[in-house]
């Protein structure tokens, strides 16, 4: 067994090595799998340093569910995208013992099918109605754990590690339940393929891998659809899997480009991106041979919509430089240029396998994580907006779950290929309106009136503009205001007469053209003329602060006043928090000199009782450094009393995103917490008594301000301290023209908008 284990990682598997050794598997485990995949579960090992001969967990036998059945749909956790049916791989064909890859067809009449892979052959599932999908026809081909499936016009190819060459299947009857035998095509060499890729604005074919270092065999679909000719190659280097487009306008027209995940010995050697001008098939031109940081398998990968970038997934570098499910992101806007631009994850340990773009977003199959769906208008940093876990009992780093995707229905349908629950069917609802404050949330807000400005960001939906809005509540009951569109994303809301001092609550909303309604957010800020610092410290004077706790050396992690000059690797800050230079740090130094023990920082007194008062501060936490990450916090604490006694305020950690470095500011309002006095202090207390955990933490800016109010009246325009027929009457007689002492929303002209503005401030 030992010798099979060694054969099976000389065999293209120095990547695979490696990554097993990061993820740090038990031998015992390894021999174990590759023992069950030699007694015969996986009968073909065509591909044998393909990691899915890891998989382990056996295929579910049991039930499925249709949504138009009633019933439970079996657990699978989802955010934004609502499952329809399940067809497990039994319900498919009965002998099948693993699923593999998908792809969908749309008949002439419009009426969709799944078409899905298994070790035995392939279903074709008609989902016209996804909560009911009918199973039409199961066909069989040579058993493999590996096939793939496109389609091109009214047929579908089919290929297999196991061999058979192309099976082409002839679809022009399937509305009548029909899918007859295939023709098989042969030609090309080893009748064994691993991908299948066609051009569709081109009409060629590309099989894909299924030997030692085979690269592109190319097929014309144009000249007989089922009997194509083999018209090329391309065998430089193995090529997993390929993206084959024509580029019909712009410099490259007339191209017709292949962007081939590749490699040497199967893929795992000199692994990456090969840009091939595939025009001539009977001579096949590399324009570009680039790789990547922590290359270890170059898997699959697809074009954003605009051709700009090309999302690479490598099925192995988890555990290597990145830690969860990654894209290698490539610029190709140039393909005789293409560069490597970055590498992003998604925080979620499962492998990343297979990704399809489709307008602004990206569907990315990702084994024990299943189906998860980002947005890729920003393609350097795509952002998830949905998912569904299809192998609900784990996320973690196997060859498990779901395998592939197909996101192309006209009607929004998605489905997934899953190797051990087979087809699953979803609807994605991922329509949004997202809202941002122009500038971000403002600290305060002046009583009179003011202008706040919103962006709206629409996805998959479109706005109706003239039904936006603000509500807010300013401690007197919640209002709304409508909001005025201002052009392309951009809105302005006037708020005025606010209650002073106070702290107002404000969210955005709006509508899309088909009547939903979305909201932000809630947002919160201080209402207030003027906010003068009472108090303030940058840590550029020595204040009298005081030091304490039971961490009495820099080598235990006391709280020391100075420049940041350690080295970052314990989780510390490089940098103080305003720039000025100096701060409050536990340890500065270079190397681990974290807290030990309690590090105490108290404040000087502070005078709170000239207005309402507000402290506030930047500082910075971090306990994910160390091998016990997530065990340690920090307490903000305010006192009234000189000290004698404290109140919490915030406690940060132990774990959350703030609790792993980085620099925030919080505020907040005296009064919540302690009586206001004139010997107010704060106090910062970092604890470390985990025996292996770091901790790292920082103060700056530490400021207390108070609330001024005007005593202007919003609407009295003659200053009386009322808002009543006086000023009607110096509004009305300034209609249409343009003064600003009298333009209440600020827009220019004295209009029937500021009228509306007066009467709702009217002195009663």
């Amino acid at each position: 067994m030992v010798q099979i284990f060694h054969s099976f990682l000389e065999v293209g598997g120095s990547a695979v090595a490696e990554r097993l050794a990061s993820w740090q598997r038990p031998v015992t485990q390894i021999l174990a799998l590759c023992a069950v995949t030699v007694s015969g579960i996986l009968p073909v090992l065509a591909h044998e340093n393909d990691p899915k001969n890891l998989s382990t967990e056996p295929a579910y036998r049991g039930p499925g569910w249709r949504q138009g059945q009633g019933g439970l749909a079996g657990g699978f956790a989802s955010s934004n995208v609502a499952l329809r049916s399940w067809v497990p791989l039994d319900e498919l064909h009965s002998g099948s013992n693993r699923g593999n890859d998908c792809t969908g067809y749309v008949s002439p009449s419009g009426r969709e099918y799944a078409i899905i892979g298994t070790d035995q052959g392939t279903g074709f599932v008609e989902i016209t109605d996804p909560t009911d999908p009918t199973v039409l026809q199961f066909r069989s081909g040579p058993t493999s754990t590996w096939r793939d499936m496109k389609v091109f016009g009214e047929y579908a190819y089919i290929v297999s590690e196991g061999g058979g060459g192309i099976q082409c299947f002839d679809l022009r009857e399937i509305d009548s339940g029909v899918v007859p035998e295939p023709a098989s095509v042969i030609t090309g060499g080893t009748l064994s393929t691993h991908n299948v890729a066609i051009n569709v604005e081109s009409g060629f074919l590309y099989r894909c891998g299924g030997g030692s270092n085979h690269g592109l065999r190319i097929y014309d679909l144009n000249a007989d659809p089922l009997t194509p000719p083999f018209v090329g190659e391309w065998m430089d280097r193995y090529v997993h899997d390929v993206q084959v487009v024509s580029y019909l306008d712009g410099p490259f027209a007339g191209r017709e480009i292949a962007f081939c995940c590749s490699g040497f010995n199967n893929g795992g050697t000199d692994t990456g991106l090969d840009v091939v001008d595939v025009t001539d098939k009977a001579n096949p031109i590399v324009l570009r041979r680039i790789t990547y940081p922590g290359a270890a398998y170059s898997h699959q990968g697809w074009l954003t919509p605009d051709r700009k970038y090309f999302l690479l997934g490598d099925e192995l570098d988890e555990g290597g430089l990145v830690d969860y499910s990654s894209l290698i992101i490539i610029n190709v806007e140039n393909i005789a240029l293409p560069f490597y631009v970055t590498t992003w994850d998604n925080g979620n340990e499962a492998i990343t396998h297979n990704i399809y773009t489709r307008g602004d977003l990206a569907y990315m199959a990702n084994y024990t994580s299943g189906l998860r769906i980002f947005d890729i208008r920003d393609a350097l940093s795509p952002r998830e907006v949905g998912y569904i876990d299809t192998f609900p009992t784990s996320d973690n780093r196997s060859f498990d779950g779901l395998w592939g995707c197909y996101a192309d229905f006209p009607s929004g349908t998605v489905i997934g290929s899953d190797i051990q629950r087979g087809l699953f069917v979803v609807t994605p609802e991922i329509a949004e309106i997202r809202f941002f404050p122009v500038g971000g949330v403002p600290t305060l807000i002046g009583s009179t009136a003011q202008e706040i400005l919103f962006d709206v960001d629409p996805l998959e939906t479109e706005v109706d503009p003239d039904r936006f809005f603000m509500s807010y509540d300013d401690g007197t009951g919640l209002q709304e205001v409508a909001a005025e569109y201002l052009g392309d994303s951009r809105f302005r809301v006037i708020t005025f007469g606010l209650q002073c001092p106070g702290e107002l609550s404000f969210q955005f909303g709006g509508y899309d053209t088909d009547g939903e309604l979305y909201r932000s957010e809630m947002f919160s800020t201080i209402i207030a003329d003027e906010f003068p610092t009472v108090f303030a410290d940058d840590f550029e004077q020595n204040l009298p602060w005081l030091v304490s706790g039971s961490a009495t050396s820099v080598s235990n992690g006391r709280w020391m006043h100075g420049f940041p000059v350690g080295d970052g690797i314990g989780g510390d800050p490089l940098t103080d928090f305003d720039g000025s230079g100096r701060c409050y740090l536990t340890g500065n130094g270079p190397g681990y000199l974290d807290v030990d023990g309690e590090a105490i920082l108290t404040s000087p007194v502070m005078d709170a009782t000239e207005g309402v008062a507000y402290v506030s501060y930047a500082r910075w936490f971090n306990n994910s450094a160390g091998p016990w990450a997530g065990q340690d916090s920090m307490y903000v604490e305010l006192s009234g009393d000189d000290g004698q006694s404290w109140v919490q305020m915030e406690e940060v950690g132990p774990t959350g995103e703030e609790a792993s470095g980085g620099w925030y500011v919080r505020l907040f309002r005296v009064n919540e917490f302690v009586v206001p006095t004139e010997t107010v202090r704060v106090r910062f207390r970092a604890l470390d008594t985990g025996p292996d955990s770091l901790v790292e933490a920082a103060i700056d800016s530490v400021k207390l301000e108070i609330i001024v109010c005007s005593e202007e009246v919003f609407g009295d325009l003659n200053g009386d301290g009322f808002v009543d027929g006086a000023d009607l009457a110096i509004l009305l007689g300034s209609w249409g023209a343009s003064n600003p002492d009298i333009d209440l929303n600020g827009d220019g002209v004295i209009t029937g908008a500021d009228l509306t503005l007066l009467l709702g401030v009217w002195t009663l």
